[in-house]
């Protein structure tokens, strides 16, 4: 009896040495027992891999990079999510998907230099189009530092009133965009547009008024005008253009009007707005002038668009 018990003994004690040495030189396999492969998987679609020098293969036997999922004839997609790392934590060639409804592309693929994540837009960068013309004489004046001529009151107004600051209102929209999908970043009926994101915008609009006979005067002009004011409402740019005009142009009319273009940066929130103010003496005088509302206001248009 004490003999077998040491032969028993032994044994024990030997099976974990083998065991120790057939698990340093066997390959490691999930379904398979002849892999060549450091790692192996077996699916009902194909194997998974790492072959012996570190490469991995989906559905793929003969990997040639490090993770190689370009299996023939089989789905081989990569899916990527998004992270709150910065472009620094994650490191330089760390790639994310980055949702984003509030684009008009929906969603883009950033990648880390090192220390931004970089956007890359294979359409292009998601960029807001906005384009509007005017066929009404609606206006709303805003601003009013004299007494010259009558409407002084501030409201609105059916045309351009001398010597007044008056917004451009009641537009007909043609595209409000972003990347190709339609938003709202543009009001037609006051003529405001609302940056969605910080950026540099180019922004154009003009207008004409009826034509008119221009009378002696030396400060016949008009301007255009595009007035930037940050989220709470505070004017933090106005940038004009002054057109002047013949003192007389005696018996023949002139289209008297303004354009205005401008690239201003709009920080997110910032509005943006056209406005015009006129000093022109027309025969018989008038206080109020009309706009050039002929081919559906072809003359009076506004074109936005995020640069």
């Amino acid at each position: 009896m004490r003999i077998q018990h040491k032969i028993k003994s032994l044994a024990c004690m030997s099976i974990p040495m083998v065991l120790f040495v057939t698990q340093a030189n066997a390959q490691m396999g999930a379904g398979t027992k002849n892999s060549t492969n450091a790692t192996e998987i077996v699916t009902t679609a194909g194997n998974v891999i790492v072959d012996n020098t570190g490469k991995v293969g989906v559905l793929v036997f003969n990997p040639q990079v490090a993770m190689d999922l370009r299996s023939s004839g089989i789905n081989g997609s990569v899916a990527i999510g998004n992270t709150t790392q910065t472009a620094a934590a994650a490191g330089k060639g760390a790639m994310r998907y980055v949702n984003s409804p509030a684009i008009g592309v929906k969603g883009y693929l950033e990648f880390s230099d090192g220390t931004n994540w970089i956007g890359f837009f294979p359409k292009g960068k998601p960029r807001i189009v906005v384009m509007a013309n005017k066929a009404t004489q609606d206006t709303y004046v805003f601003e009013s530092t004299d007494a010259v001529g009558s409407g002084t009151e501030i409201g609105p107004k059916a045309g351009i009133v001398q010597r007044r600051s008056s917004y451009l209102t009641n537009w007909a929209e043609k595209l409000d965009s972003d990347s190709g999908v339609p938003t709202n970043t543009f009001n037609p009926a006051t003529g405001e547009f609302v940056a969605p994101r910080a950026g540099v915008y180019f922004a154009t609009f003009t207008y004409a008024l009826q034509p008119d006979d221009v009378n002696t005067g030396g400060n016949n002009q008009t301007e255009a005008i595009w007035e930037v004011r940050n989220s709470a409402g505070v004017i933090t740019q106005r940038v004009k253009t002054n057109n002047g005009y013949a003192s007389d142009t005696g018996a023949g009319t002139v289209p008297v009007g303004s354009a205005c273009t401008v690239s201003v940066y709009l920080n997110q929130g910032d509005k943006l707005r056209p406005f015009s103010w006129i000093a022109v003496q027309f025969a018989p005088d008038s206080s109020l002038s009309l706009f050039n509302v002929s081919n559906s206001g072809v003359y009076n248009a506004l074109t936005i668009v995020e640069q």
